[in-house]
Order: C-alpha cells, then structure tokens, then sequence
C-alpha cells in the first residue's frame, strides 16, 4: 500500500506571474516527467477593480495550492483522507461519479472520500476543484487505484420469533433510511482529531461486508458494520472526538449510539445493553458512550461498529490498521 501521498509538489500558474498558461489551457508540474497531475485557472471574467496599496507597501503573495491524498491505492470498503493545502477557501472533490465538498480542517481543507463495496477495480480519476481568496478556481487531479477485495460469507440462524419481528422488510428498511438520514449530512467543521480507536476489546466475529446466509438461505447483500465479541457490559468507548447525534432504541441495531465527526463523517456502535451519552453531547476520542449489549437482532453479546462517509458504509477497520493511508 503507498503511503501519505504529496500529489501536487508545487502550484504552476501563471495568474502569479507572466501567463505561461492560458485560461482553461492544461499545464504540466515541470519537464522532469514526474507528476500525474493536471492543473487549469480559470480567471474571473468581467471587470474588476485595479487593487491599490499604499507606497513603500507589497502585495501578500498566495500560499500555492497542494492536493495530498492519503494513499493512491484504496480497497472497496475503504476511504481516502483527501486535502488540500495553501490559501484555498473551499472546493470539492469528485470521484467515482460523486462530489463531496471540502472542509475547513486546522490546517487544510479536505474530505473523507468513500469507495463503496462494489465500486469497479481499477484506475479512477480524482479531481479537486478550489477556490483561492483572489477569485481565481483551480483543479488538481490524480490516479486513484481501486483495489478489490474479498468478502467472506457468514451463516446465521434465527428463531421464527426473530425472524417475524425483525427481519420484516419493512422494518429492516424503516432503520435503514433513519440512518441514511443521518449519515448523509456534512457538518462544515472538523470534530476529529488524531488516530482512530478500537471501540472495544474482542475479537472480530464478523466482518464489514461479508455476505450472509440466513437460517439456510443464499447469501446475500454485505454487512454494514464490524462485528466485535465481547462481554456483556464490557465499555465501548468513542473511535474519535464528535458530536452524540442518535443515543436511542433501535429495532434492529438494539441500543444505538452515533457521532458525528465532521465533514461527512459518522461512526456507530450497536446493541449495546445501555448508553452513557445522550443527543447533543461533546465527546473526545476514548470517551466511555456505552457497554456492549446483546440488543436488537442479535445471537449474542457483541458490538456492532459501523463507519459511514457522505452516507456510504465503510470498513471501520481499515481506519485503524493503516490502509487507507491515515
């Protein structure tokens, strides 16, 4: 996996200097043939005012803008921590057909970008399109690769009671949308900070995405969330610093705790036999929130931890074990 990647090492543009590229014209990052990466201006057109300052007194140059990507290989399920450096005040990012605006950070803007669990194999383009102070829009682009990954199939069993209560389509759906609701918005504010955190301690029972098969069934569909085995009342903490924004009774997940992160981010923790925080809460990375719990449609005592970027389900693990590059 490659690491933190630098994509853009410096800002060609002429609006700072002679116009060595026309507006709209595609410039190169220099003749040494090392970067992938397409930059184009395009000045604000109409007539603007001719800035004065006073004698003796130079103008501030910008800072030039640079597009870093986490990592420019990313597994299905995974996410890329996309940002760009220097004076911009806003943009988005597309990528995979879909656009996620940036967020002011501490000393950036960026976005998580989601891939999705059947988004196809390959080379994808990465654009970001910036705003700077002065008017002026930029795009940076990049090679993303897309790397598949391999889902694993689980066989579950249920009693008819169970089964007839809560694997009722309609019930199932009903969730679903209250949560999509939720994982959809993008507060503009960074709420995170640092490394991410196991919610608890366990072992893994089921992966993000495996397929199941239910009392028999084809397996189908892909699991939304990491499975961790622990005992009753055993403390679930934050994976990050956020805000409480569901602390309630679910059908389906049982007990259910979601924070949001900022940007587009959530993360959800499921099951649980009680809840410590409730909704509009502060909390920080490694804040008690709950206890795993055995709620819900559930055969056992276990925490159910899901990640979700501008709505998209997401692997949690892989924002701790390093592979998607943060």
């Amino acid at each position: 996996m490659a690491g933190r990647v630098s994509v853009v090492r410096r800002w060609v543009l002429a609006v700072f200097a002679a116009a060595a590229c026309a507006a709209g014209t595609a410039c190169s990052a220099g003749a040494d043939g090392t970067a992938d990466v397409t930059v184009r201006m395009v000045t604000p057109a109409g007539p603007s005012p001719t800035p004065t300052l006073p004698p003796g007194v130079s103008p501030t140059p910008l800072v030039p803008p640079e597009l870093v990507v986490s990592t420019l290989e990313v597994y299905q399920a995974g996410a890329l921590l996309v940002s760009v450096t220097g004076d911009v005040i806003g943009g988005q990012v597309q990528f995979l057909g879909r656009k996620y605006p940036l967020t002011k950070g501490s000393q950036s803007q960026y976005t998580f970008v989601p891939v999705d669990t059947d988004e196809l194999p390959g080379q994808h383009e990465l654009v970001a399109d910036v705003r700077l102070p002065n008017g002026t829009r930029g795009t940076l682009q990049a090679t993303v690769t897309v790397l598949p990954t391999q889902w694993t199939v689980d066989y579950l069993a249920f009693t008819p009671e169970q089964t007839a209560a809560l694997l009722d389509p309609q019930v199932v759906a009903d969730e679903l949308a209250l949560l999509k609701s939720i994982y959809v918005k993008v507060t503009p504010q960074k709420l995170w900070s640092g490394p991410w955190l196991l919610p608890t301690q366990g072992a893994i029972t089921a992966r993000f995405g495996e397929q199941r098969s239910v009392n028999g069934g084809a397996p189908s569909g892909h699991h939304g969330g990491t499975d961790i085995g622990a005992a009753e009342g055993a403390p679930v903490v934050a994976t990050n610093s956020g805000v409480v924004v569901l602390a309630r009774e679910l059908r389906v997940r049982g007990n259910m705790v979601i924070i949001d992160h900022g940007g587009g981010l959530y993360s959800g923790y499921a099951h649980l036999s009680s809840i410590a925080v409730a909704e509009g809460d502060r909390v920080e990375a490694g804040q008690l929130i709950g206890a795993v719990g055995n709620t819900g449609l559930s055969t056992g005592a276990h925490l159910h931890w899901e990640m979700a970027a501008h709505g998209i389900l997401l692997d949690a693990l892989r924002f701790t074990d390093g592979t998607n590059g943060f």
